[in-house]
């Protein structure tokens, strides 16, 4: 759990579309999704009003970005420990950003806000293949 007053991704990995299975490599071009686990401390749960998640994966081996994601939406205070598991898609079609056997990795950050007030987090996957 993240402090009282700070907001935290626990764990971030791609994986097969619609399962919780881990991947260790995608298919190029092809469809997956990518979990990213969160928590926010009371005190600062109790005065939240948004989040905003971006989720990247980036071709290791060409060094460059095949795809970004945001997500984002309201948050409604709580003085309780907050924890959410957010989904995102990565869609098709980013084959033109990646060969077979390129090794790619999902990096995200978190941010709350609570009115005029920030809070980030970051967070890496474990590597994965291109096939």
């Amino acid at each position: 759990m993240p402090s009282e007053f700070d907001a935290r991704i626990k764990l971030v990995y791609p994986v097969d579309s619609g399962t919780f299975f881990t991947v260790d490599d995608v298919a190029r071009g092809d469809a997956f999704d990518v979990i990213a686990n969160v928590e926010i401390g009371p005190q600062l749960n109790g005065v939240v009003d948004a989040f905003d998640l971006k989720i990247g994966v980036v071709n290791l081996t060409q060094s460059k970005s095949v795809d970004v994601v945001n997500l984002n939406g309201a948050l409604t205070p709580t003085v309780a420990p907050f924890t959410s598991e957010e989904r995102v898609t990565i869609p098709a079609g980013w084959q033109t950003k990646a060969d077979v056997g390129d090794v790619l990795q999902v990096t995200a950050s978190y941010k709350v806000t609570a009115g005029a007030n920030t809070d980030f987090s970051t967070a890496m996957s474990d590597t994965f293949v291109v096939s």
